[in-house]
């Protein structure tokens, strides 16, 4: 039989060497997790602010993929939306103090409903002013067009519209300050029909 001081000998080692053993065998075990994936945002291809036409191309990327984050931050904190004369004229004056926390209100709300949405948010004709030098660049007659499905119900509805857009330099960085949309346009598919504005889904979701 083996000592009792032998044994406690033993046993003293084994405490030492267990943790060391486990960290030789073990070690993965306390390595690094790999990083979580990127949130939404950071994996959606946004361009810098350092041009307009970057500004209007990140807001398409915002509604192809329905990110509530890439929306606000290409909008002026001093925002303001000016509706279409047939969207008051169906609507009511519900637009008079539209300004960047309607507008937030209103993208939040419209994402969340459950929508797929497929974007073109200038007209290939569409001249692209030159922005050097200036503070303020309005965009006269650029023409969106917008086709949302509904996740649940599987219908589709189209917006397209002409509208001048206001870009303002901010600090180093570009933004949406204002935003009037002026004729509804006709359905590409179907000239005879005329489509809604963003006024529209403005209206139904910014209240």
């Amino acid at each position: 039989m083996m000592p009792l001081r032998a044994l406690s000998n033993r046993f003293s080692r084994l405490l030492w060497w267990g943790p060391v053993l486990a960290l030789l065998v073990g070690g993965c075990l306390f390595e690094p997790r790999d990083p979580e994936p990127p949130s939404t945002g950071d994996s959606i291809p946004y361009l810098p602010r350092t041009e307009v036409k970057n500004v209007w191309t990140n807001l398409e990327l915002a509604l192809r993929n329905t990110d509530t984050f890439g929306w606000e931050e290409n909008i002026s904190p001093d925002f303001t939306y000016i509706p279409d004369g047939d969207t008051v004229s169906e609507l009511g004056p519900i637009f008079g103090d539209w300004n960047v926390e309607r507008e937030r209100i209103f993208i939040a709300n419209f994402f969340d409903s459950g929508v797929t949405i497929e974007a073109k948010m200038r007209d290939d004709e569409f001249e692209i002013p030159d922005d050097g030098g200036a503070s303020e660049v309005p965009w006269e007659g650029v023409i969106y067009y917008l086709e949302v499905t509904s996740t649940a119900e599987g219908s589709t509805t189209r917006y397209r519209c002409s509208a001048k857009i206001t870009f303002r330099l901010e600090g180093n960085f570009w933004y949406v300050y204002q935003w009037e949309d002026q004729t509804r346009q006709s359905d590409p598919d179907n000239v005879d029909q005329q489509l809604p504005s963003m006024g529209v889904l403005r209206g139904n979701f910014g209240s």
